[in-house]
């Protein structure tokens, strides 16, 4: 059984990112940057007015100027200001020779083509060529995720064919003989399948695609038979279920049928112990504990870092402190325990709490649930108002 930190560890030591691809900004949307982008130009590219008004030169202290001429977003400008001139502009519009000040156009009286100022600063109104950034400076390391800011960055300097990671391939086993579809009425003994519909939302939501998912009975013959007709069609494997040592765990016997090397198969982690992480050539495979919320931590901690490390993602821990409300019933254990919870805005700040966690098969626990509480090894539990470790279930 090794420590939370080393698996972690294990997973980024054996795997690689995927190969990248060119993708046009429309298929980019949650990808993986896979080069570093800079700035082509500056940025904004030229001086350009912030606001409606007048543009004139700052150090111009005449009373009353001259209207020359009219300057609106996108024009070619090839006009030059003299002493005592200015130009009507408009927000966006670049500033003529000349001109260094924008005079707010509710600031001034106009009076045929003559303005008189009715206010005057020192504030320019004006967005300077390269106050965003200068052209060669770093706009987006490799490694960020692609979301609606940074498409609207790319889109912005003219990135309209990204290098990103492909999705993740991942296909999923089912294993159990007791689950049915959630649509069915389960019958005695039986218990409808939460893992399928935990696993494809989380997949999707880490950027990935679920190629393969199906439920199957606890038979080696058969799980081996399903996993092996899937030859290299999916990068990562995933199998609910048969990660322990009972008679119907074969989860560590699959892999190694299969070809697998197996590098781990206990985390010291509460929930999620009898967890198994393998790799073969390119491929990596997980065999998660068959209790939902034990898939759910094991998904956030271990899952997700392989995920982020086939697509090349910058790898990240988001762990932040803040008082506990509520006391939670918290039974010592030495592992390294993660218990979900949720942080919600209340009265202007930030209040976490310890969602109710019945037992790892306990899915009504999961509900809101937005980061996961850190436990590592008390002895004790935490009392309401005390300060404790919340890993981010979505990092900033």
């Amino acid at each position: 059984m090794i420590s939370l930190a080393d698996a972690r560890t294990q997973i980024q030591a054996h795997l690689r990112p995927l190969a990248a691809r060119t993708v046009p900004l429309a298929e980019a949307r949650g990808r993986v940057l896979r080069e570093e982008v800079r700035a082509r130009e500056d940025i904004p590219a030229f001086d350009r007015s912030a606001m409606d008004g007048y543009a004139v030169a700052l150090e111009d202290d005449s009373a009353q100027f001259r209207v020359v001429g009219e300057i609106q977003p996108g024009a070619n400008v090839a006009l030059q200001l003299q002493h005592g001139e200015a130009a009507r502009i408009f927000t966006g519009a670049p500033l003529p020779a000349g001109a260094s000040q924008v005079l707010l156009q509710e600031k001034v009286r106009a009076e045929g083509n003559v303005i008189t100022p009715l206010e005057r600063t020192r504030t320019t109104h004006v967005r300077k060529r390269g106050e965003d950034a200068r052209r060669g400076d770093l706009l987006l390391p490799a490694g960020t995720r692609l979301n609606a800011g940074e498409l609207a960055l790319l889109a912005g300097i003219g990135v309209t064919q990204p290098r990103v990671s492909p999705p993740c391939r991942v296909a999923h086993l089912v294993t159990g003989n007791e689950l049915v579809d959630p649509a069915m009425e389960p019958k005695s003994g039986q218990i409808r399948d939460s893992n399928s519909t935990l696993v494809r939302a989380f997949v999707h939501a880490m950027g990935g695609e679920l190629t393969f998912q199906e439920r199957v009975a606890d038979d080696f013959e058969l799980q081996f038979q399903k996993v092996r007709a899937l030859e290299s069609s999916f990068d990562l494997l995933l199998v609910s279920g048969g990660a322990s040592v009972g008679d119907y765990d074969f989860g560590a016997r699959l892999l190694t049928a299969l070809g697998y090397q197996i590098h781990f198969t206990k985390i010291n982690l509460r929930p999620g112990k009898p967890t198994i992480f393998a790799t073969r050539g390119p491929q990596a495979a997980f065999i998660l504990p068959g209790n939902p919320v034990s898939h759910f931590v094991v998904l956030h901690v271990a899952v997700r870092l392989a995920l982020d490390q086939l697509a090349g993602a910058t790898v990240t821990w988001p762990m932040v402190q803040m008082p506990l409300a509520g006391d939670i019933a918290y039974r010592p254990d030495p592992r390294e325990t993660f218990w979900p919870a949720r942080v919600t805005a209340e009265d202007g700040r930030l209040v976490a709490r310890a969602l109710r966690w019945q037992s790892s098969g306990d899915v009504t626990g999961l509900t809101g649930a937005n980061v996961l509480l850190q436990l590592s090894g008390a002895t004790t539990a935490p009392k309401a108002g005390s300060p404790v470790n919340f890993l981010l279930l979505e990092a900033p």
